[in-house]
């Protein structure tokens, strides 16, 4: 697990103007209140291990997590850049400087915490750590619920690989902590895996960006 850092940051606690603009799909709808809205930047993690003419496995995802939706929140534009902010961050994401100078011209700089899979109780779980804010920091522990395919105007990565699908993901077993306990992958870009394992390593990432729209319960 990463360590906690130190900084001062403290993302809104209102987001209730962004949550009238959260991208709509076939999700069941959030019964919560809305907390955070990051921009999650990393890989999807697979492996091949049996035939080549077999789907590759699963290990999970690796991510950095951006506050996006302090600065989203009162912006007139946000409708219209929601859309696009994922797809950007992957394009840049192989050149860190131009991609550093991009999140902080739009705001979107303030790196909250990670997203990993950690083993609870023997079980690969997704896991949301906001550790870049003050201790103690919040943290989501969640399973997959429902999902479902990605528009068909989704990027499609830098290769062209495909798009990893939308999720909704939740907290069934009390695990979570910081007032945190539902999320949404959505807007994604990239990181599907290809077809089949042919001309495959044995373990092998493919870079991604997504928005996690991160729900607890209502004050």
């Amino acid at each position: 697990m990463p360590t906690p850092g130190k900084q001062t940051y403290t993302p809104t606690s209102d987001l209730s103007n962004l949550a009238k603009l959260m991208p709509q799909s076939d999700l069941p709808t959030p019964d919560g209140q809305l907390k955070y809205v990051l921009l999650g930047l990393g890989t999807q993690n697979y492996t091949c291990t049996g035939s080549p003419d077999a789907a590759p496995g699963t290990t999970g995802a690796t991510a950095t997590l951006y506050d996006i939706g302090t600065q989203l929140n009162n912006d007139a534009m946000a409708k219209w850049k929601i859309p696009s902010i994922s797809p950007l961050a992957l394009s840049l994401s192989t050149f860190p400087i131009a991609l550093d100078w991009s999140l902080k011209s739009q705001g979107y700089s303030n790196m909250v915490g990670h997203h990993f899979f950690a083993s609870v109780n023997g079980a690969n779980t997704p896991t949301f750590a906001l550790d870049q804010l003050a201790t103690p920091y919040p943290m989501a522990q969640v399973g997959k619920l429902n999902e479902t395919a990605a528009p068909a105007s989704a990027c499609p990565g830098l290769q062209g690989e495909g798009t990893i699908k939308w999720l909704y993901l939740m907290d069934t077993k009390g695990i979570s902590k910081g007032g945190i306990d539902t999320v949404y992958r959505l807007e994604t870009a990239g990181g599907a895996a290809p077809t089949t394992c042919q001309g495959q390593p044995a373990s092998f990432e493919v870079k991604y960006a997504a928005q996690y729209w991160i729900f607890g319960p209502k004050k």
